[in-house]
């Protein structure tokens, strides 16, 4: 039970010296950005890897390959991180904030139906805590209002849906890199995608609208002579920086080559989790339904309405020496930004333009099951790199319960 694995692979060091050793000759390096996209998205056996800065760009840019803009809307679920609501704003689109499951706490599929409207042009279902929506029916509702479905994976990673990896199921998929996900390169993103026009469309969104770029990583084919010219038009489409510098690729590629390890470190410490939650009368943990495969980014779990008092039952724990777990985030809706934000646009519309028509007041959006479970859901870490901390972090966790019960 003594098994661990280091904070950083000697891989990632390998990588990040052949970049020094390189010297930043030029803005592609040694070329391990592009082996890092080629080998991620072999790993989830698609055709296309595109990297970027971090997880928010990725779906920014998936969002501008999918051709959404002012007049649009997009359905996201309110149970999320801010980012996947914030980058429909990036687009001068309006997110659509869905419920979410009380049990899976993924987006509501029936939600979704009602909130489509003429003006719907994308769905981000995210894959909370490690744990897929319900996709097929997603994609039967795409198809049938000719939606692009981008998946928010920042924190799923290896997860599975009725056999296949979650990543694959939608047009393109979002991951992030970021320090808490499961494999990580201080920050960094990747879109995955089997279609080439979709590839081609995001690395030129991350790319500065750059025209020599195309689907495929690395430099560009055209010959010196005619990207150095100054007739060459370098420019012929709408675009951000959004290029993962190559140390953090470096880091990144090392810890893809040891992803199943680092997510099997996950599951084991959940599954301990697991054990101590099921034994607690006033913690449900989160469902995963049959045919699905959790990657545990976090353990989530809700505390009973008759249950103990959420923040007693943190103080206890980290009393015992637990390493603390943390609250769900505000339901996006709910969060200051987007009341304030609906609040201006009702009262102020000419300041307002691309959103003036189509912009709820978010003061009057409600995702009754969220709002009544998100003050109950405590997210437990499970990302100990050795299983004895973590066997040691559930015991302490079950004195806890015990102590507050």
């Amino acid at each position: 039970m003594n098994r661990s694995i280091p904070r950083v692979s000697d891989a990632a060091r390998r990588y990040v010296q052949e970049v020094l050793d390189f010297g930043f000759h030029n803005c592609t390096g040694p070329g391990v950005t592009a082996r890092l996209e080629k080998q991620f998205a072999e790993k989830f056996g698609v055709r296309y890897g595109v990297s970027h800065c971090n997880g928010t760009a990725t779906m920014h840019a998936c969002l501008l390959a999918a051709g959404v803009g002012a007049g649009d809307e997009v359905i996201v679920p309110t149970l999320t991180m801010a980012s996947t609501a914030l980058v429909a704003l990036h687009v001068n689109a309006v997110p659509v904030f869905a419920d979410s499951d009380p049990e899976t706490f993924t987006i509501s599929v029936e939600d979704i139906r009602r909130k489509i409207t003429p003006r719907t042009r994308a769905i981000i279902p995210v894959s909370i805590y490690g744990l897929s929506p319900d996709m097929d029916p997603i994609m039967e509702l795409a198809a049938a209002y000719k939606l692009t479905v981008i998946e928010d994976n920042a924190q799923c990673f290896l997860g599975r849906y009725k056999g296949r990896l979650v990543g694959t199921l939608g047009h393109m998929a979002s991951f992030s890199f970021q320090g808490s996900k499961h494999m990580t390169s201080g920050d960094g993103g990747m879109v995955i995608t089997d279609d080439e026009e979709l590839a081609t469309a995001v690395r030129k969104a991350a790319v500065l609208g750059y025209s020599l770029v195309s689907s495929k990583p690395g430099a560009s084919s055209m010959p010196e002579e005619v990207r150095c010219h100054p007739s060459f038009a370098r420019h012929n489409g709408y675009g951000y920086n959004f290029r993962l510098p190559e140390i953090a690729a470096a880091v990144a590629l090392g810890e893809l080559e040891r992803l199943d390890e680092l997510v099997a470190m996950r599951r084991e410490s959940a599954k301990l989790i697991d054990a101590v939650v099921r034994e607690c009368r006033w913690l449900v943990p989160q469902k995963t339904p049959e045919g699905y495969v959790h990657a545990w980014w976090t353990y989530a779990a809700r505390i009973v309405e008759d249950g103990p008092d959420w923040l007693t039952f943190r103080r206890k724990f980290v009393e015992l020496g637990g390493d603390g777990f943390y609250g769900c985030w505000q339901p996006v809706h709910k969060e200051p930004f987007f009341q304030e934000l609906g609040r201006k646009v009702k009262e102020e519309p000419q300041r307002y333009p691309q959103w003036a028509e189509i912009m709820p007041d978010y003061r009057e959006v409600s995702c009754p099951v969220v709002e009544r479970i998100q003050p109950r859901l405590v997210q437990i870490k499970t990302n100990q790199f050795s299983l004895g901390e973590a066997k040691r972090q559930a015991e302490i966790l079950g004195r806890a319960i015990e102590a507050v019960s």
